[in-house]
């Protein structure tokens, strides 16, 4: 049957609650991506690795559906850049908010906020605290790549600053998954990062410092980071380690006792 909540039936979903399935709600942006990925990277690749997570966990017998992509988020950033699609940071939180609480409502009690864009990820924090101490209603949040940091570091083929936006990672996981939609005539490397000791421009390199630029004020086309090492194959192992590592925490987090913390 199909992991896709958007597939089942309401008494189908009601029976999924019964069991104690975990939902997995993709959390994305549209937004420009250079001139080589579509809009639609963030929620796109969200999607596809929930939707692959939820098949591994299922196959193992830890029930677990994906919902519909939440498609928008947080972009002002990317806001010079035709095409690209902002909301306000409390219209975000609270579109999160109002989605969980509504499974919640239902009586699902394992919810994944799963998010595929970097400038959600601070918020989605922020949205599971509010969940909790304003609402009553618990979640977890995490960003897909945090799952694999250790695996980007042996995967990856570009120097620190190759994997930011419209990058490395991202082109090579959009080849595997929507090949069609990539452009990689318009590829570059555009490699940035800061000269600080503070700062950084890489996804896998951490920083104690952070600060925020308008994409225009770094790139003229959208890119940042370096996409011209990426391939379809290399995209390919990525994403299944990716599946795998969140199809891990689903058969974890399916076993969790929410009154029972100590335990977790």
């Amino acid at each position: 049957m199909s992991v896709l909540l958007a597939d089942r039936t309401w008494p189908e979903v009601r029976e999924a609650i019964e069991r104690g399935t975990v939902f997995v709600v993709p959390i994305g942006a549209t937004e420009q991506h250079g001139g080589h990925l579509p809009l639609e990277t963030d929620w796109r690749l969200c999607s596809v690795a929930a939707e692959r997570a939820c098949r591994l966990a299922a196959e193992e017998g830890v029930p677990a559906l994906v919902t519909p992509p939440i498609w928008t988020g947080f972009s002002p950033h990317h806001m010079d850049f035709p095409g690209s699609v902002t909301l306000e940071l409390s219209t975000f939180i609270e579109l999160v908010s109002q989605v969980a609480r509504s499974l919640w409502h239902h009586g699902a009690r394992k919810i994944l906020l799963l998010n595929g864009h970097g400038g959600n990820a601070n918020l989605l924090r922020s949205a599971v605290q509010q969940l909790r101490f304003q609402h009553g209603v618990r979640a977890a949040a995490a960003s897909y790549w945090d799952f694999v940091l250790p695996k980007i570091t042996g995967w990856r083929r570009s120097r620190p600053g190759g994997i930011d936006h419209a990058c490395e990672m991202e082109t090579a996981l959009m080849l595997a998954a929507r090949p069609e939609l990539v452009r990689e005539e318009h590829a570059r490397d555009a490699t940035w990062f800061p000269n600080s000791d503070f700062l950084s421009g890489d996804l896998a390199v951490g920083a104690p410092v952070a600060v925020t630029f308008a994409f225009s004020e770094l790139t003229e086309d959208g890119i940042l980071g370096d996409p011209t090492a990426s391939t379809g194959e290399r995209g390919e192992e990525l994403l299944a380690a990716v599946a795998e590592r969140i199809a891990a925490f689903i058969r974890e987090f399916y076993g969790w006792d929410w009154d029972r913390p100590q335990t977790i």
